[in-house]
């Protein structure tokens, strides 16, 4: 049946006013694609967008929805192309009206937010109170109930877990419309503890990568924060490269070492994670280090040239915790170096660099890898064991440099969790105007090796999930019942978490 667009509008107008509904041509064009290049070929533009207050404005939406059989997306900082419209008069729900921190405790270490706070938001807070939380590559501007809900790696992962493991109380409001609290938050009004009551739904809520919108939209969050011991404000000036930061030096120091193979490289990583050292841990491709410092195009591969002989390194953050930490780590961690064959740089090379440690902190120039070439994709993405990460990504560096010599591609290795387990990205960089077609041909590639080698994938969703099920035991069966369960009208941002219209 169609939908009647106009009586959408008023039954949308009619929950959250006039001034926050809009179908307007050139709001609905600024909502068709996301960041990312993919969104090229995805775009469509929506049918409304909305701005809801609070969360019986979200429900009265959603079970609106159901009544009239029409896609809903919640959007948080509208990076991912699974922001963008599928279907014909898709409602975004765009949360810029619930940036809202509703509590810090300071004793027991955790903030309830709403969907549109940010790490930048949040974390200026929590810094005044001698608490912090590491910001994603993303970049700060990232919405920290979204972030927490998909994906969640961060620059400190090495020491502080991935937030899929820092979800606490939660309040959901399910794709039929209906309520569910989880954790603490189903006992009362106090978010403190993310389990139960009963079985832990935050798995089914976003497991390892997330649901992308397609299993409900999640309006209150409680997540973890963690002691800080720099100052409680950063004052800058000027724009990055450029930017000068007022920041303690004695707070954090980073470290450059360079080792004869990756190999080595990756036993050093495992001696670090086992002295318990270091906030932050990296294997690092040099590609990826230069991609963010350089201002064009021309720069980046005059940089790539500079230093073509240096593949890869390992970077090392140091926070002071306490009077003697720092000391402590440089001296494990120059005898770690020097057992495995590398070598640290001078401290006077890398002075430059420790400039860049508060926009890590605060800001994450990661994002400014996407840009130098025009297009950017994630070709292959695993957590596993560092030795099982290091045989996979020979084998897929090997494969990119034989069939798509074209293609400028870079990685970074995170130990997680002081090296239990790993996190790698193997991402390429091209032009779009010329390559568009053979990226997303390449990226396909990734995901069906992926399935012959059982890696276990931190990137998949949508088709991807039909792509990779039948080599790790038919999940995509299983996720399509909990989609037509939780969503038996198909109207949260369908196809997401996997198309159930399929059989």
């Amino acid at each position: 049946m169609p939908v009647d667009h106009q009586l959408i509008y008023e039954l949308l107008e009619e929950t959250v006013g006039p001034d926050y509904v809009s179908d307007d041509p050139a709001v609905l064009e600024a909502y068709s694609r996301t960041g990312w290049i993919l969104g090229r070929k995805l775009k469509r533009r929506p049918g409304f967008v909305v701005l809801p207050s609070s969360v019986q404005e979200v429900q009265a939406i959603v079970r609106m929805a159901n009544k009239y059989k029409v896609p809903f997306i919640p959007v948080g900082s509208f990076l991912h192309w699974s922001c963008q419209a599928t279907y014909p008069e898709t409602i975004i729900l765009d949360f810029k009206r619930m940036d809202k921190i509703l509590k810090i405790d300071e004793k027991n270490k955790y903030a309830v937010i709403e969907p549109y706070v940010t790490y930048t938001q949040l974390q200026a807070e929590a810094m005044k109170r001698g608490l912090w939380l590491p910001v994603p590559s993303s970049g700060g501007n990232t919405s920290v109930l979204a972030n927490h809900l998909f994906c969640g790696s961060h620059f400190a992962m090495h020491r502080i877990p991935y937030y899929a493991r820092a979800v606490l109380g939660v309040e959901w409001v399910l794709p039929s419309g209906e309520i569910l609290k989880l954790g603490s938050a189903g006992y009362g009004d106090d978010y403190f503890w993310g389990e139960g009551p009963g079985p832990d739904l935050r798995g089914l809520m976003r497991g390892y990568v997330g649901a992308l919108g397609g299993l409900g939209v999640v309006t209150k969050m409680a997540v973890r924060l963690y002691p800080w011991t720099g100052p409680d404000a950063f004052h800058c000036r000027g724009v990055f490269p450029e930017k000068v930061v007022e920041f303690p030096k004695d707070l954090a120091k980073l470290y450059l070492a360079i080792f004869p193979s990756t190999e080595d490289a990756v036993n050093a990583l495992y001696e670090i994670c086992r002295a318990e050292i270091g906030m932050s841990l990296h294997l690092l491709s040099t590609t990826m280090a230069m991609a963010p410092m350089a201002k064009s195009r021309e720069e980046f591969l005059s940089l790539l040239e500079a230093f073509k002989d240096i593949k890869e390194f390992i970077l090392f953050m140091s926070f002071k915790t306490s009077p003697r930490v720092m000391e402590y780590d440089r001296k494990v961690l120059q005898k770690i170096v020097e057992e495995n064959k590398g070598y640290l740089i001078p401290d006077e090379m890398v002075e430059s660099l420790q400039e860049g440690i508060p926009e890590t902190i605060r800001s994450a120039v990661s994002m400014r890898i996407l840009n130098p070439m025009g297009g950017y994709d994630v070709f292959r993405s695993w957590a596993e064991s560092l030795d099982k990460l290091l045989d996979q990504l020979k084998q897929a560096k090997a494969f990119l440099e034989e069939k798509y010599p074209d293609f400028i591609h870079f990685y970074y290795m995170i130990p997680l969790e002081l090296g239990h387990y790993g996190h790698i990205e193997l991402s390429i960089l091209y032009d779009p105007l010329t390559h568009l077609d053979e990226a997303m041909e390449c990226q396909n590639v990734g995901i069906r090796q992926d399935a012959e080698q059982k890696m276990y994938v931190t990137g998949s969703a949508g088709p991807a999930h039909e792509i990779l099920g039948p080599s790790y035991g038919n999940y995509q069966l299983l996720l399509r019942k909990i989609k037509k369960k939780l969503d038996p009208n198909n109207v949260s941002n369908p196809p997401y978490p996997i198309d159930i219209t399929k059989t």
